[in-house]
C-alpha cells in the first residue's frame, strides 16, 4: 500500500496440471497508486486444456456436445487514471494465440463451419470507462461499480480476425441491515465482426450464471442479470444465496423472453483476511438440466 487510503493491490495465480499432462497456468494482478489515482491490471495465461463445444445460440443440446483441446496463451493489460472523486478513465491491450490440438473427426468444429476452428490470433486495443463508489474492493457492503469496456481487433495489429466487442458491467450494493447485503449484476456484451467461437460471449461458470457449463450457451450478443443475499452465519463463515437469468443473441434486437435462462443456487463462504475482508468461497448452482461446483478466492462480483 502507498498510505491507508490506497486499496489493497493483488496478484493471484492459479495453476492446474492433470495426469493427462494437461495444464492450466494464469497470474492476474491488480495494483492501486497514488491514493487510488491510478490502476493498473494485468492478466497471463497459457493452456493445454479440454474444453467443451455445444454449438452457437439458446436452443443447442446436450448432446451436441462435443470435447476438443485447445492451446493457448493469452496476455492482457491495462492502464487507468482517475478523475474527480470516483471516475477512472483509460487504455488496455488484449493478445490472445490458440490452437486446437484436439477435436473429434467429423464434428462441429471439425466441419469448419465456425470461425476460429483451426485457431488464430487476436490482437486488440480497447478503452475502458468506469465509476467506482464501493467501500470495499473483495467485500463491498454499498456502493455501485459501472464499467463500460470497448475493445477492437483490427488486422493492422496482427488480429486474424477483425471484430468488435462492448461490455457493459452494472454492479449495485444494498445493506440490508447488520452485515446483511444484497448485489445486483447487470452485465451487457455486443459483438460485431468476424467473432471466433473461443470469444463469443458466453454463459456459464464461476462468475456468471453458476449452475452452467461456462460456455454452454454462447453467440455474439449476451444479456443477464443475477443477484446474491448475503449474510453472516457464526465465526467467520458467511451464507449466500444466489439467482440470475440470461440469454444469448446472434444480435440485439433478437433477444427473446422465451430463451432466457434461469440459475441458482446456495453458497458458503470462509473469511480468512478480515482485515481486507477476503473471502473463501464455496458455491453450488443449479441450471436447466445442469449443475455445478465452484471454489474460488473473491465474491463472483
Amino acid at each position: 500500500k502507498c498510505d491507508q487510503n490506497t486499496r489493497p493491490s493483488s496478484i493471484s495465480p492459479i495453476f492446474i496440471y492433470t495426469q493427462n499432462k494437461q495444464f492450466k497456468a494464469e497470474v492476474k494482478t491488480e495494483f492501486y497508486l497514488k491514493n487510488n489515482s491510478y490502476r493498473f491490471a494485468s492478466m497471463f495465461r497459457t493452456q493445454n486444456y479440454p474444453d467443451k463445444f455445444f454449438g452457437t445460440g439458446n436452443d443447442t443440446l446436450e448432446d451436441d456436445k462435443e470435447n476438443y483441446t485447445s492451446r493457448s496463451t493469452d496476455l492482457s493489460f491495462s492502464a487507468q487514471k482517475k478523475f474527480g472523486d470516483s471516475f477512472y478513465f483509460g487504455l488496455e491491450y488484449a493478445y490472445t494465440y490458440w490452437r486446437i490440438s484436439k477435436k473429434e473427426p467429423g464434428g462441429l468444429l471439425d466441419s469448419g463451419l465456425y470461425v476460429g476452428s483451426d485457431g488464430g490470433t487476436l490482437s486488440g486495443i480497447g478503452v475502458i470507462a468506469s465509476r467506482d463508489t464501493r467501500n470495499s474492493i473483495y467485500f463491498p457492503t454499498h456502493g455501485e461499480f459501472l464499467e463500460l469496456n470497448a475493445r477492437f481487433y483490427p488486422k493492422f495489429l496482427g488480429s486474424d480476425f477483425e471484430f468488435s466487442t462492448v461490455t457493459l458491467n452494472l454492479r449495485k450494493y444494498f445493506p440490508v441491515f447488520s452485515s446483511h447485503v444484497i448485489a445486483v449484476q447487470t452485465i451487457l456484451k455486443a459483438q460485431s465482426g468476424t467473432v471466433p467461437f473461443t470469444s463469443l460471449a458466453q454463459i456459464g461458470g464461476q462468475y456468471l450464471m453458476r449452475g452452467y457449463f461456462q460456455g454452454r450457451f454462447r453467440d455474439k450478443n449476451l444479456l443477464a442479470i443475477q443477484a446474491e443475499y448475503r449474510l453472516p452465519f457464526f465465526w467467520r463463515f458467511g451464507l449466500v444465496g444466489f439467482g440470475g437469468i440470461g440469454s444469448v443473441a446472434p444480435r440485439i434486437d433478437k433477444f427473446n423472453i422465451e430463451d432466457f435462462k434461469l440459475s441458482y443456487g446456495l453458497g458458503l463462504r470462509l473469511l480468512f483476511d478480515k482485515r481486507e475482508k477476503i473471502q473463501v468461497r464455496f458455491d453450488y448452482g443449479f441450471g436447466k438440466g445442469s449443475s455445478g461446483f465452484y471454489a474460488s478466492i473473491y465474491e463472483a462480483f
